[in-house]
């Protein structure tokens, strides 16, 4: 079987976890002895090809008003001219045809499509190759790709929204099997009209990326005194990070340590340290994922936007750290289940009841493992297996 992948970007050009994902399908497919090529977006230099760990990869160079994944601010109407171009980008359209004449996938799997552009649904159809589509945010629906606006996850799309999805929803409907990374992510679509002719639809969660350091082998970290907490990722508003500080400072019934690991915007960052002085807040910057996660009792995810999965939870499972999350998006479609760790974050004090009760589950014995076997449901192996029988699907139903 060969697969063509198109996603926005792809490594070394990482801004997030669809990349990691892509990248981590992309090389599992190989090793499974599938024939993969990749196809992504480029601000700089011109195309060129690559190849890595077995995969081969082009590499378009974006053709459009500006290469969005720079820091640089732009006008609004700057802005909507870039989206209404990335609709229907007739020269990157014209570059992916090329390739697909070249090399005649069985299947086409896309994925973030900005800057790639729409069109390449078309183009897969018309020369009769089936379409997988992941969802692995809301790119279709919203420009932005978060539907996030005034600190509030939006409910529905605003009338800019719907405007730029409109083309979107109705191109949508050439993609044979529609994937989403959560329940949550698939049904925000299909609730929205998208994917109206997909002949099956399936959630695939990604997966973790395997950090090093074996848990099992270090014995259990909590043993009374202060609870160590962690935040890790990106600093930013729609993280919830202000929720979760506002309620532990106002609660003196847990004896407790906050770690940020993690970067954001200078300015939020150094509105944040003044606003939170207190010195069991440590705010450490960029971190090694395993190393912050192995000096922490407890992971926290508040994120007020609807996270489409939330990777960082897989990985603190694989380390055998129990996660308290938020209610938002897919997050509590990856809380292990026998946790009951799920806040509400329309009701921001629960945080600290759960908090509680992680603080409890710590002291059973079985706890670490017990979270390592949840982890293990993430794995790249399954993760891969699954989207082998999905594209499978596709290619009987072409047929």
């Amino acid at each position: 079987m060969k697969i063509l992948i198109a996603n926005t970007l792809y490594h070394p050009d990482s801004v997030g976890g669809a990349e990691v994902s892509t990248r981590i399908l992309a090389e599992g497919l190989a090793k499974a002895g599938m024939e993969v090529c990749v196809v992504c977006a480029t601000g700089t230099g011109v195309d060129r090809r690559s190849e890595l760990n077995g995969v081969k990869v082009y590499h378009l160079r974006s053709v459009n008003l500006y290469w969005p994944h720079q820091p640089k601010n732009h006008s609004r109407v700057a802005k909507l001219m870039w989206h209404a171009i990335d609709l229907h980008n007739v020269v990157m359209a014209r570059k992916l045809r090329a390739i697909i004449a070249r090399e005649k996938p069985d299947v086409i799997n896309t994925s973030n499509l900005s800057c790639l552009s729409i069109d390449i649904w078309r183009v897969a159809r018309n020369a009769g190759v089936p379409i997988v589509h992941t969802a692995r945010d809301y790119y279709l629906m919203c420009p932005g790709s978060t539907m996030f606006s005034n600190e509030k996850a939006c409910k529905r799309q605003c009338g800019v929204c719907a405007f730029y999805a409109g083309p979107k929803k109705a191109a949508s409907a050439r993609v044979d099997v529609a994937v989403g990374v959560s329940q949550f992510v698939l049904q925000k679509h299909l609730d929205n009209g998208f994917f109206a002719g997909a002949s099956r639809t399936a959630v695939i969660n990604n997966c973790y990326v395997p950090l090093g350091d074996a848990p099992a082998q270090r014995p259990r970290r909590y043993g009374g005194g202060p609870v160590r907490l962690g935040l890790l990722g990106r600093v930013s508003p729609e993280k919830g990070l202000e929720i979760v500080l506002d309620q532990l400072l106002g609660d003196d019934t847990i004896d407790w340590t906050l770690a940020i690991g993690g970067t954001g915007d200078p300015d939020y960052m150094a509105s944040l340290q003044n606003k939170y002085r207190d010195p069991r807040v440590e705010f450490l910057g960029r971190v090694k994922a395993a190393d912050f996660l192995n000096a922490i009792d407890i992971l926290l995810v508040p994120s007020i936007w609807n996270e489409p999965f939330g990777r960082v939870t897989v990985e603190a499972y694989s380390h055998g750290v129990p996660v308290v999350g938020a209610n938002t998006g897919g997050i509590p479609e990856v809380i292990e289940p026998d946790s009951h760790l799920i806040f509400d974050i329309e009701k921001p004090h629960t945080v600290i009841e759960k908090i509680r009760d992680a603080i409890e589950l710590l002291k059973c014995a079985s706890v670490h493992d017990r979270l390592l076997n949840h982890a293990k449901s993430f794995s790249p192996a399954t993760m891969v297996d699954a989207y082998i029988d999905v594209y499978q699907s596709a290619m009987k139903k072409a047929v």
